[in-house]
């Protein structure tokens, strides 16, 4: 779903980063990115309105996404919640932060421990093997689930410690490019589910600390 909001924002975005780093090309959702990795060295990926659906409805889980990608990996990203006035910021290797603050990923070492985030696939076969199956097979495992609808904002949650994981099928590299940076400057872990796919253009992503990011990924290989 794209609406009049996403497209004004996308060229707004754009065109400051354009202005600001005219040879770092930017991609978005409107832009349609195919290439796997993207056919450049670096890139800004942009997600103009992460939770457009939710924006729609009234909901204010809802952001702006912008990631550096270098070689095919997150390299810096931040995410905006512009209804909260939370910036969240990181830089792969470095930091993160909310609002200036440092945060750091959850220490959870047991799935029993977790609050697990997931997201509702818009394929509608992947809604049968991407969330129903691995729902029913970690619903005794976990502690609970959560679906907020904007992946950006659920890896946000897990790098600040507030989800202990997360995990979606059928995303785009706009979904998760600026916030994957943010898990990995918090000390976490950014996965496929498949293991030969890659998680920012495979279309699949596992995130938490290094133990139970590996835990949901071998649980939902199975």
């Amino acid at each position: 779903m794209v609406t009049e909001i996403d497209l004004q924002a996308s060229k707004l975005i754009d065109s400051i980063l354009n202005a600001m780093c005219p040879d770092i090309p930017v991609v978005d959702e409107e832009s349609v990115l195919t290439a796997n990795p993207i056919p450049c060295e670096i890139a800004f990926i942009v997600d103009p309105l992460d939770g457009t659906l939710n924006f729609v409805h009234g909901y204010t889980e809802l952001c702006v996404s912008i990631g550096l990608v270098y070689k095919g990996k997150p390299f810096a990203g931040v995410v905006y919640q512009p209804l909260q006035n939370n910036l969240y910021s990181g830089i792969d290797g470095i930091g993160s932060w909310k609002n200036g603050q440092e945060i750091r990923i959850g220490k959870e070492q047991h799935l029993g421990e977790c609050l697990i985030a997931t997201g509702i696939p818009y394929d509608l076969h992947l809604r049968s093997e991407g969330f129903m199956k691995p729902l029913g097979h970690l619903l005794n495992q976990v502690q609970e689930f959560r679906i907020l609808g904007s992946a950006a904002l659920a890896l946000c949650y897990v790098a600040s410690g507030q989800l202990s994981g997360f995990f979606e099928y059928g995303l785009s590299p706009w979904d998760v490019a600026g916030a994957a940076a943010i898990i990995l400057g918090a000390g976490g872990v950014v996965l496929p589910i498949r293991e030969q796919s890659d998680p920012i253009f495979g279309g699949s992503i596992v995130t938490g600390n290094a133990k139970i990011g590996t835990i949901l990924r071998n649980e939902l290989s199975h």
